[in-house]
């Protein structure tokens, strides 16, 4: 991974929603309860969302590094 190179983590961070996601499922089978629903409701609901504009903001912030890494290049400078 190169200095300023974001995408690898978002990567990960994306991919550890969507195992989370899936092992809630699993979950849900055998834990359905009033417990489990506030679990969901506090937790669960409320990570996914946040998560997901992490990954939008990890996007525009990769852009950025990008041109300028681009711009310095162009100096000559690295």
């Amino acid at each position: 991974m190169k200095v300023g190179d974001l995408s690898s983590g978002g990567s990960k961070l994306a991919l550890a929603l969507k195992h989370l996601e899936i092992k809630w499922e699993s979950a849900k089978e055998s834990w359905d309860d009033a417990t489990s629903r506030a679990f969901h409701k506090e937790y669960i609901e409320t990570i996914s969302p946040d998560v997901k504009e992490t990954l939008e903001a990890i996007g525009r912030l990769s852009e950025v590094l990008s041109r300028a890494s681009r711009d310095v290049a162009d100096f000559g400078v690295e």
